[in-house]
């Protein structure tokens, strides 16, 4: 199909025919009086917590599980329906990646049962939970550690703490990532991430058993509706094809319990074609490192807006059939940025360019993953510290609102005003041009069209090298999308063969409108067309 792109659009156009910001979370449908469409299947809008840093309900300064639940129909409204928690087991740091207890909730988070709560009442709104699964390793002051180590001091080989033993990769030589066992001299411990962080031994059936004891009981016990599974790169260090292999039988089993559980892995690779050997493992999806804000890819989000991109529109084409090509199976989990990178706020250039960083993403094929505080344009202000990265969701400008969590995740870590230059929640509500208002637009138009995260993309000719034109079907719907990818400039574009219009998404203030059969695209806009 061709179609015609007009000269460079009049401002003069009248903004009677503005069509209005697509709608933020209502079901009536601003926009051509569409209802949500919201399948029920794992292409979600995925939303990531760190419980500590959300929301406290407890008065003590720090966010806890019954804070998440009081925050779930905020979460509904702003257009996830799923929700990804950071690691919730008991632990002896502040972010929870070494598991003492892997069936137990940290206390500072509540109890079990505040965890069965929260996710009961997200079914209630429709909302999955997914949580943070640590398995290449666990916490040093886990039992099992614990217990093996003892057995190596007193020189046991059988008895209850010696079975412990072959839980862990113990060796009585010092290779590379080894560190020595506490009160031995001839016994070192695998720690590749950190001293306090021993590797599991995952060819252990014995720790495989106890892997499967625990899917199942986030799976059952807990109601969880999947996983979210950490370094997956490091199962076997270097070694990808045992990496995959592990993979597939944490997959197996955890569908085995339930059989729509969704399993999404860390996979932190820099090429597209490293990531999608990952999926043989039948996992439903691996996040799309390449295309977050911090990748140095010339396929990522940010490299469309580079002032080197002379042809941004055919790149947004490009970027998108180079994933539906590549990412043949499985459903691909693209983001912006995470709790392991720079804020999104940090990596975009200005206002405008943080709403269409988020406004591509909503455009891509797969479940999108939105970090908690991106919707406020939150920032951090030391890119290479993990702590500053998950500072407290602002709620208020007041310091001391209720549910503010107030104390850092760890001491010292600023949470001043610097890191929330947009304002909080509260101050952005209202505000039709927030950084708010649109995270909460673009979730909806996921929400209100399902080609958008399971269509067949094909692109349509253009002429025009800011505008991108594609349409994308699903079953027997087919829409079609453009982009005006230019951060200053109007674009003029005749939609008389597109059908009629639904939506619009603008970064700036200024309405995309139409006038009869052509649609003048503001700066850095969307539009969706059935």
């Amino acid at each position: 199909m061709k179609r015609r792109i007009l000269a460079i659009g009049s401002m003069l156009l009248s903004l009677m025919f503005a069509l209005p910001l697509a709608a933020c979370g209502d079901e009536g449908g601003e926009n051509g009086g569409d209802e949500l469409n919201i399948l029920d299947d794992n292409y979600r809008n995925w939303y990531e917590i760190f419980v500590r840093s959300y929301y406290d309900s407890g008065d003590d300064g720090v966010g806890d599980l019954k804070g998440v639940t009081s925050k779930l129909d905020y979460i509904a409204e702003m257009g996830y329906n799923g929700i990804w928690l950071m690691p919730v087991c008991e632990s002896t740091t502040y972010h929870g990646y070494d598991v003492v207890d892997y069936y137990t909730v940290e206390k500072d988070y509540g109890t079990n049962d505040d965890m069965k709560e929260l996710v009961r009442e997200a079914h209630a709104r429709g909302i999955h939970v997914i949580v943070d699964m640590v398995l290449n390793h666990s916490s040093s002051a886990n039992p099992w550690f614990q217990k093996a180590t003892e057995a190596l001091r007193n020189g046991e080989t059988t008895g209850e703490n010696a079975k412990y033993i072959e839980y862990y990769n113990f060796s009585h030589e010092e290779a590379s990532g080894y560190l020595p066992v506490s009160g031995t001299t001839d016994w070192f411990y695998e720690g590749q991430f950190d001293t306090i962080m021993p590797d599991l031994n995952l060819d252990s059936p014995a720790v495989r058993e106890e892997i499967g004891d625990i899917l199942t009981f986030w799976l059952t016990e807990m109601d969880c509706d999947g996983f979210r599974l950490d370094a997956c790169t490091s199962y076997y260090t270097g070694n990808t094809a045992k990496n995959v292999s592990f993979l597939q039988f944490l997959n197996e089993t955890a569908k085995a319990v339930k059989e729509d559980a969704y399993i999404v892995g860390e996979v932190w690779l820099g090429s597209n074609q490293q990531i999608r050997s990952y999926y043989e493992s039948g996992i439903d999806s691996c996040f799309l490192f390449p295309m977050s804000a911090g990748a140095s890819d010339i396929s990522s989000v940010k490299a469309l807006f580079g002032s080197i991109q002379t042809r941004p529109g055919e790149a947004l084409e490009q970027l998108l059939l180079d994933y539906q090509r590549i990412y043949d199976i499985g459903i691909p989990a693209p983001f912006l940025c995470n709790h392991d990178t720079s804020r999104a706020a940090n990596m975009f250039a200005g206002k405008m360019q943080i709403k269409m960083g988020a406004g591509v993403m909503a455009l891509m094929n797969g479940s999108v993953f939105v970090y908690y505080g991106d919707e406020i344009g939150m920032r951090c202000a030391d890119a290479d510290s993990d702590p500053t990265k998950r500072i407290a969701m602002r709620w208020s400008e007041k310091d001391m609102a209720e549910g503010q969590v107030f104390i850092p995740p760890q001491p010292g870590v600023a949470m001043g005003k610097s890191a929330y230059p947009n304002g909080s929640v509260e101050s952005q509500k209202d505000d039709p041009n927030s950084i708010l208002n649109y995270y909460k637009a673009a979730m909806r138009l996921r929400n209100r069209h399902p080609e958008l995260a399971r269509g067949t993309v094909q692109t349509l000719e253009v002429d025009d090298p800011y505008i991108a034109a594609f349409t994308k079907t699903y079953g027997e719907g087919k829409i079609t999308v453009l982009v005006n990818l230019s951060d200053f400039e109007s674009h003029d574009v005749d939609i008389s063969s597109f059908g009629e219009l639904k939506d619009v998404l603008d970064a700036g203030s200024v309405p995309t409108a139409v006038n009869g059969t052509t649609l003048t695209m503001q700066p850095y806009s969307i539009a969706i067309l059935r």
